[in-house]
């Protein structure tokens, strides 16, 4: 469903994010629905909103390494059209490259590991991962491997240095990931900002 009004033709950025924030709003009136409906009791769901960092299993271990593994395969074979359907669509289906079929890979890519780490993160604070450190990787550099990488790499440090700090604090962890998500990436729009003004951009140098 994500797939098919993501990208709608003759539609920008704009009506997409709106698309994209329609079909989020739809799912989580149909989750605060499914839970009203719902006779039995429900101890874990805290737990399935925020996650359990450290009342994880090795064996739920395991299975999220097999699964990123997984991912992580299927990405690499996928990659070069998926970027060149990212880039430009158009020119993307004009050269023979399914870009329906691949938006819906990577949809159920996304879903799959979203779904493995759900439970350990929470259903809220695994967006935020997803997110936030992507955003912030985009204002730092406009190559996609490195991008990739570096959103990875400060997914990974805010996390743990979420951890370290909630240990240390009365707060809950998924609080200190997500202030230290946002807090990065204010940190850098603002310096990129600051950096733009001490140093603007020649007339001459756009040609």
């Amino acid at each position: 469903m994500l797939a098919a009004v993501s990208r709608p033709a003759g539609v920008g950025r704009a009506g997409e994010s709106a698309a994209i924030g329609t079909v989020q709003a739809f799912g989580l009136g149909l989750g605060f629905l499914f839970v009203t409906l719902y006779g039995g009791q429900l101890n874990s769901l805290e737990s399935l909103l925020f996650g359990t960092f450290l009342g994880i299993t090795a064996a739920q271990v395991q299975t999220l390494f097999w699964v990123a593994l997984a991912a992580l395969v299927v990405l690499a074979l996928i990659g070069r059209p998926l970027l060149f359907a990212s880039v430009d669509a158009a020119v993307a289906r004009a050269a023979g490259v399914p870009t329906g079929l691949l938006a819906v890979a990577f949809l159920l890519l996304l879903g799959l590991a979203v779904a493995a780490t759900a439970e350990i993160t929470g259903a809220l604070l695994v967006f935020a991962l997803l997110v936030t450190p992507a955003a912030t990787a985009q204002q730092l550099t406009a190559r996609a491997g490195l991008g990739l990488a570096l959103s990875v790499a400060l997914a990974l440090a805010v996390t743990w240095l979420g951890l370290g700090i909630a240990y240390f604090s009365p707060y809950p962890v998924g609080f200190w990931v997500t202030s230290l998500s946002f807090g990065l990436y204010v940190a850098v729009r603002l310096v990129l900002a600051l950096l733009a003004r001490r140093h603007p951009q020649p007339l001459g140098a756009a040609a």
